[in-house]
């Protein structure tokens, strides 16, 4: 990876190309939003591949993203909750539960910030 800094903005280079990164979001992205959506994409993909592999049929999958930040100056990221909002017909909730768990511990990038920040990971099902 490859950052270009200048004064008001960070530009990485990748493949499918630049990625602005700077604390004013009217010039790029905000770093805690990519920490946040580095969770949730990760996440997300791993826990797909487990409902594929378990066979489970679902329409439609979203995520909601919670933050809460200290009070201080550093404004850390203490926690983040994501709720995966899954729908379909006939799902179980203990299954899909269980199996973002198992995603959750298989999510290098939530491996890699517990257990510094909490993440949350919660199933929300939406009949279809």
């Amino acid at each position: 990876m490859k950052f270009n800094v200048t004064e008001d903005l960070m530009t990485g280079e990748y493949e499918f190309g630049p990625l602005n990164i700077s604390g004013d979001e009217t010039q790029g992205y905000r770093p805690f939003q990519l920490m946040v959506a580095s969770l949730a994409g990760c996440s997300a993909l791993v826990y797909k591949r487990i409902l594929e592999k378990q066979k489970v049929a679902y329409e439609d999958m979203t995520i909601e993203a919670e933050v809460e930040r200290s009070d201080d100056s550093v404004r850390k990221i203490e926690k983040v909750t994501l709720t995966f909002k899954v729908t379909g017909k006939d799902l179980n909730q203990e299954k899909l539960q269980k199996s973002l768990h198992t995603a959750s511990n298989n999510c290098s990038m939530v491996q890699s910030v517990v257990p510094s920040m909490e993440v949350e990971e919660i199933v929300e099902i939406i009949e279809a």
